[in-house]
């Protein structure tokens, strides 16, 4: 098996066991885990110290989820990345299936497995398709939705895979500049299958491969001495990453539109008299300002890859029939 399992773990000593147990029982081999432990003080430290075969490393809370990854992958030594969240088991053939279905001779680079409740019971992830909308708030492209449980039928190809757990081949990863580490939670799979789509790698969904999440267990965490719910700082993120996203990928012309976006949020708020989302917005705004150097950059080198933002959200392929 030539998989590195890299995990990010924030206080999951209660799901780490079963997930190591179901990950050194996979069909096909041993893969190499690597487990970025975040901080934890619920007893993980200690329990990953007797874990002999496991690779841990330390990294703040604040960082977000792909900052965690990004660490992990920089210890990893196997072609393919299978990146996920602590708080998950898997099927015994999930790994073999998920590289089975990576060619890089067809540019298949990214294998992204079917999702269900921890306890089995209902399916929450499988062929992901965007679906027209009159306005969504929680799209970088406002006019498109995406839907996690369409329709198997047809192509399996997908935009992007869920950042909750999928596999990637390096050659694909290190191509498009891996995960971009200013994203702290929600949007980073947007963002990163854009920017392989824009080189021209594709994603797939595998129905077979299985993984049984436990969804939402990371929003009542806290972070800076308990200052601050994940939750909230996932707010101020998920505007901010959509917003990035959209600098970095619309066409200049456009890009008064992120003003209008943002300012509409904050109205929105403000009608709602909901006065912690109107400063959340406004920290969003500013947390992307104070990054505009490194994302005029980021636009600059994605702007000769002609493919954009509006088009990849229309793809027919990507979009419900």
């Amino acid at each position: 098996m030539n998989v590195s399992v890299v995990i990010s773990n924030f206080n999951g000593n209660r799901f780490l066991p079963k997930l190591l147990g179901t990950l050194r029982s996979q069909n096909g081999g041993v893969p190499e885990i690597i487990v970025v432990d975040r901080n934890s003080t619920d007893g993980s430290v200690d329990y990953l110290a007797a874990q002999h075969d496991v690779k841990v490393v330390e990294h703040p809370p604040q960082a977000g989820l792909v900052s965690g990854y990004a660490t992990g992958y920089q210890v990893a030594t196997r072609d393919h990345l299978y990146f996920c969240n602590e708080d998950m088991w898997v099927d015994n053939h999930c790994l073999k299936l998920l590289e089975s279905a990576i060619d890089l001779a067809g540019r298949v680079a990214v294998a992204d497995p079917w999702q269900w409740t921890y306890d089995g019971t209902r399916w929450i992830h499988g062929v992901t398709r965007f679906r027209a909308t009159s306005w969504s708030w929680n799209s970088p492209y406002p006019f498109r939705e995406a839907e996690f449980c369409a329709p198997a039928s047809g192509s399996l190809e997908i935009p992007y895979p869920c950042a909750g757990a999928f596999m990637i081949h390096r050659a694909a990863f290190e191509d498009i500049g891996g995960w971009d580490t200013r994203f702290f939670l929600d949007h980073e799979d947007i963002d990163l299958g854009l920017r392989l789509w824009k080189a021209g790698w594709k994603s797939v969904a595998v129905p077979n491969a299985k993984v049984y999440h436990e969804v939402g267990a990371s929003n009542a965490q806290v972070l800076n001495g308990g200052k601050q719910r994940v939750s909230e700082k996932r707010y101020i993120s998920g505007r901010a990453n959509l917003m990035m996203i959209q600098f970095k990928h619309l066409p200049g012309l456009l890009l008064p539109a992120i003003g209008l976006w943002w300012s509409l949020e904050v109205v929105k708020n403000l009608v709602k008299g909901d006065v912690a989302l109107v400063r959340g917005a406004l920290r969003a705004g500013g947390f992307t300002l104070s990054n505009l150097g490194g994302l005029i950059d980021d636009r600059r080198r994605l702007q000769r890859r002609s493919r954009g933002l509006a088009r990849f959200f229309t793809e027919p392929a990507f979009n419900v029939k």
